[in-house]
């Protein structure tokens, strides 16, 4: 079930309208998002390579979006795990999700964050599904 539009609508949040981000897609079990490349996102000038933070945001936001929009309700991060595969370059930043598991309160989710096509991240986020 396509759920992008809940998703899209309660992701709307001022960081995210700020930085651009977008829900690309969401179901109850995948999502896409994109976050704009940005000199601002810069955190080694010297690579240059986006910051970790940066990564780290977009990864958690890709992984809640499946439960967010399902639920139609906010969805605490419990827990975030990113292992960094590469820095990520000058390009956009495209994430990934997939649900591994979904119980009655706590959902998990693995992501994967592409620079430019090149996977450069992967996370876990485990995620609060009732308040």
């Amino acid at each position: 079930m396509d759920t992008t539009d809940t998703a899209r609508e309660l992701l709307d949040l001022p960081f995210h309208r700020a930085n651009d981000i977008e829900v690309v897609s969401a179901t109850e079990t995948t999502a896409h998002t994109r976050w704009p490349y940005d000199e601002s996102l810069v955190g080694n000038p010297e690579v240059p390579a986006i910051h970790g933070g940066v990564i780290s945001a977009l990864a958690d936001l890709t992984g809640a979006a499946p439960f967010v929009g399902s639920l139609g309700q906010y969805t605490p991060t419990i827990d975030l795990r990113v292992d960094y595969l590469s820095h990520a370059g000058v390009a956009d930043l495209d994430a990934y999700a997939e649900v591994r598991r979904r119980g009655e309160t706590v959902g998990v989710a693995s992501m994967e964050v592409e620079s430019g096509g090149d996977i450069c991240a992967e996370a876990k986020g485990v995620y609060k599904l009732t308040r």
